[in-house]
């Protein structure tokens, strides 16, 4: 919703009076509308376009696949932020593939591909990845597995 974590709750507030005042207790079912909700961004509002009205507006990019579609080379330079990451992935990525690479790739940041020390010697795709190792590599393994349960998605 916000990278702020301190302005959730106000968010969430202001959120939803506004939907039982305009919306009558429903989402808007729109890009424009749900962005105009307090805290909402591309990234969200595109995620819900597809989890709530099964419509593919567009490609949810957070930090892990902001990251990944850098190092991997899937856009045709370097972008400094998620938003232009999306616009150039939308470019190349064909449409049938936008609703899943959210999915594929958040899980994947979190676990193996992380932005500091990755684990590049637990990847499958160790041996085609062009950023294999320039970013450090995690040696020990993490202390804590992570739950598919406590994946953000």
């Amino acid at each position: 919703m916000c990278q702020n974590k301190s302005n959730k709750a106000k968010f969430i507030r202001q959120t939803s009076a506004l939907l039982l005042s305009t919306y009558d207790g429903d989402i808007p079912d729109t890009i424009e509308g749900l962005m105009k909700l307090p805290g909402v961004g591309a990234k969200m509002a595109h995620l819900c376009m597809g989890a709530a009205w099964n419509i593919v507006t567009g490609i949810g990019v957070d930090t892990h696949v902001h990251r990944i579609s850098n190092w991997l080379g899937w856009v045709p330079r370097e972008t400094r932020t998620p938003e232009e990451t999306r616009l150039l992935l939308e470019r190349w990525l064909p449409f049938e593939l936008w609703e899943e690479v959210n999915h594929l790739l958040v899980g994947f940041g979190q676990t193996i591909c992380t932005s500091t020390y990755p684990r590049c010697n637990e990847c499958g795709n160790a041996e085609i990845c062009p950023a294999r190792g320039k970013h450090g590599i995690r040696r020990t393994p993490i202390k804590k597995e992570i739950k598919q349960e406590e994946l953000e998605f």
